[in-house]
């Protein structure tokens, strides 16, 4: 055996070593002693004839010499190999050598591959067959790894907290106010990756280190040391010392029902009210020349959009009177051009999503604007994605669409369609055209007389838009006002957040207080036929989108 051959056995090693530790970092520790031993006796010219049956006996003594070490316990002489050279001087050459050092990184190669089956099967969801695939290695050496990383797993981390950061990583929904970066900063610093997720909830309630996350989460610190710099660079998490934390606010189920029973017991006693005041709204729209010439169809999402908007801002109103802190003012200025907080909302991984608050669900505004666009200097989609119609959130394949689509690209089709410019139509994404029937369903396409595809979203001017948030404002004013009592004792309860979070705008705080109630008002006016009475909203939607343009 000559010392260009030891690191075809440090696998073979590596998991006799495992075995023997049920630690990675005690094995990886004994291995390397035992291939830096066996290259010392190489230099000694030392003749070794049966490399695996020498090197399994000096493991063995080395697991006996750590074992002594660690709980001093009195030396044990096997007498059967002398695998330290006498020579001090010799070993500290050994030590400092080439051979030593491309030892060292040989194993730190190895070790990270049963952390790479493990991240892959426990934090990515993959099955085995795909890891097998990726990886060019057979499906039994995946089972393999994965037993050895199990072994790591139940001896260095309680196996109950390992069970939820890895077997059931949680789920983190990333959502902002503000701006997106360019590079669609926040979200594209998470994405579904369930590592990112699993490390910001695990540094939200206080302070830790790098090492602390990588021993809750099962991964080695070399590999989440570079996920959190990104997360530190990208501004959601905040470096202290030599520890970090996230950098904003996260909700949980207890702070998101906190106040369910409340909001509807508001809702059931003032919807009525609330609707006689957003049919006098209804009243002095349906007089703007803007929404006279528009088709019926789409003059019915301008309204959906004015009652979700106008409700919206009424209870926010008073939300924000609490808070003192109102939305859209003093937005910090992020990278690549950003001006956002973001907000994030925990579920475990066995969350029950038919839960009855989810129908309450509802965006903020969404608006995106293209510039120089189709002969427009602007063009601005605004939308509400709610129960009365799903919107941005119909792109990612939630049974209406099977395949994503980028809410620009539905704008840029929407407004093509409207000019009546098809000839711009093969440039833009093909997977708007693929889901033709997709959007028919969400109601932002129909079929005319003929059978032929078209825009189903109105389309207004951009002073109209202007026109027509000053119409909404007056009356969100209004409804607030009359309501304020009411709306008031939602407002008792605000989120608490970690003693180290100071950056959190007092809003947020607020914001699941009474974030069902605008949806249980409308959907109470639906319900009793003040509003779409007799529609079946999931089959007929009525989205509260339209899109206004400057030429």
């Amino acid at each position: 055996m000559n010392k260009y051959q030891l690191t075809e056995y440090a696998e073979l090693l590596f998991s006799a070593a495992v075995y023997k530790t049920e630690n990675i970092t005690d094995a990886e520790d004994l291995v390397q002693d035992t291939l830096i031993a066996a290259l010392a006796a190489i230099e000694q010219k030392k003749e070794i004839s049966d490399p695996k049956g020498w090197l399994m006996t000096v493991l063995n003594r080395r697991y006996y010499d750590m074992l002594r070490r660690k709980y001093r316990k009195p030396l044990v002489s096997f007498g059967v190999i002398e695998d330290i050279p006498e020579n001090n001087a010799v070993w500290d050459k050994i030590e400092s050598s080439e051979a030593a050092e491309n030892i060292r990184r040989s194993l730190s190669s190895l070790v990270s591959l049963y952390r790479q089956v493990m991240v892959r099967y426990y934090m990515h969801n993959e099955s085995i067959r795909h890891i097998a695939d990726a990886l060019g290695i057979p499906e039994n050496t995946v089972k393999s790894r994965l037993d050895t990383g199990r072994k790591h797993i139940r001896k260095e981390f309680d196996m109950e907290n390992y069970t939820k950061q890895s077997y059931e990583p949680e789920q983190l929904w990333l959502c902002n106010s503000g701006k997106s970066g360019l590079n669609n900063e926040p979200f594209s610093l998470v994405g579904n990756n369930r590592i990112e997720m699993n490390l910001l909830i695990l540094a939200y309630e206080k302070p830790v280190t790098v090492p602390e996350l990588a021993k809750a989460i099962g991964i080695s610190t070399t590999y989440i040391e570079p996920i959190v710099d990104k997360l530190v660079t990208g501004e959601l998490m905040k470096r202290v010392s030599d520890k970090v934390y996230t950098d904003f606010i996260i909700y949980t189920e207890k702070d998101r029902t906190a106040n369910n029973r409340l909001e509807r017991e508001i809702a059931d006693k003032c919807y009525k009210g609330v609707w006689e005041i957003v049919d006098s709204g209804f009243d002095e729209l349906r007089q703007a020349d803007f929404y006279c010439k528009l088709p019926s169809s789409q003059q019915e999402k301008l309204e959906s959009f004015f009652a979700v908007r106008t409700v919206q801002a009424a209870v926010n109103n008073v939300r924000n009177q609490v808070s003192g802190t109102y939305p859209f003012e003093n937005y910090p200025d992020r990278k690549n051009g950003g001006k956002w907080f973001a907000m994030g909302n925990r579920y475990p991984s066995s969350y029950d999503w038919k839960k009855e608050y989810h129908n309450y669900s509802i965006s903020g505004e969404s608006v995106q604007q293209l510039d120089n666009y189709c002969g427009a200097k602007a063009i601005a989609s605004c939308e509400y994605d709610c129960d009365l119609g799903k919107t941005h959130s119909g792109y990612g394949g939630d049974g209406n669409l099977p395949l994503k689509m980028d809410g620009i690209d539905v704008v840029k089709m929407l407004y093509a369609l409207h000019k009546g410019k098809e000839d711009d139509l093969p440039i833009i994404n093909t997977h708007c055209f693929e889901n033709t029937d997709g959007l028919i369903r969400m109601g932002f396409l129909e079929r005319d007389k003929n059978g032929q595809v078209i825009n189903a979203v109105p389309v207004i001017g951009m002073a109209d838009r202007w026109e027509l948030y000053k119409l909404s404002e007056k009356y969100d004013n209004i409804i607030s006002d009359s309501f304020e009592k009411e709306f008031m004792r939602l407002m008792n309860d605000p989120v608490k957040l970690p003693e180290h979070l100071r950056s959190v705008p007092e809003w947020q705080r607020y914001m699941w207080c009474c974030s069902s109630l605008t949806m249980m008002i409308i959907l109470n006016a639906h319900n009793s036929g003040l509003f779409f009475g007799g529609r079946d909203l999931e089959r007929s939607p009525v989205p509260a989108k339209f899109i206004a343009v400057d030429i």
